[in-house]
């Protein structure tokens, strides 16, 4: 599990999981001791009770909505099945499969909104990676959509002061100061001609953006 405190809205979450195993079959928990893999018996969930979760995790943090009520361009999720190559059955089949199972859950009224952030599964053979023209399709599709995501969903002109000021603080980290204060943030602000009324905008930008943390309730 991930503390909401390092997700960021800004991002296209790709959701692994094993394509080879039956989304409703309990897992195992694995243990790596000197290079054995060691299970240690089931744990109380499912493949597709782990997708759920995650997924209305990121919708419920994360998930923004505009004045009128429409859903932003991010975050989006594309659920990534490995393992193609130990399938006894189409990919398309397992992602049909998956799609059912989802829309099946999403009756659940807690579920429902999350696969309005869904954008689609892709299933890989882990074995074909790098190999040119024998690497999986799936490799092409995702390259395509995260560099098509990153270049005309996460776009954003930024003025140059505010460049300046994530600057910055880039040269403060690389001397290991890593906190400080809004004041201290408003004041480098203002030696980058920021106004200070403008920084909570600011650092929100940057906040969603990954580049630091910043919450205005906490004063």
């Amino acid at each position: 599990e991930v503390l909401p405190a390092f997700l960021t809205s800004r991002t296209m979450f790709l959701l692994l999981f094993d394509a080879s195993i039956d989304f409703n079959t309990r897992l195992k928990a694995i243990q790596y001791q000197q290079g054995r893999m060691i299970e240690e018996g089931e744990v109380n969930m499912t493949t597709l009770e782990l997708m759920e979760g995650w997924m209305a995790n990121i919708h419920g943090h994360l998930a923004k909505y505009d004045d009128k009520g429409g859903l932003f361009e991010y975050p989006r999720i594309i659920a990534v099945g490995t393992r193609a190559d130990k399938l006894k059955t189409k990919k398309s089949e397992v992602r049909a499969k998956l799609i059912k199972c989802l829309q099946d859950t999403s009756d659940d009224q807690k579920y429902k909104k999350f696969l309005q952030i869904f954008k689609g599964i892709v299933i890989v053979d882990n074995t074909t990676f790098g190999k040119g023209e024998e690497e999986d399709e799936g490799y092409k599709y995702l390259r395509k959509e995260i560099f098509d995501f990153t270049n005309k969903k996460l776009v954003v002109r930024t003025p140059i002061k505010w460049v300046l000021f994530r600057k910055v603080l880039q040269s403060l980290m690389k001397k290991s100061i890593n906190i400080i204060t809004l004041r201290e943030a408003s004041a480098i602000g203002v030696a980058c001609n920021i106004m200070v009324e403008d920084m909570p905008s600011v650092l929100k930008f940057y906040h969603e953006l990954g580049v630091v943390l910043f919450y205005s309730q906490i004063k």
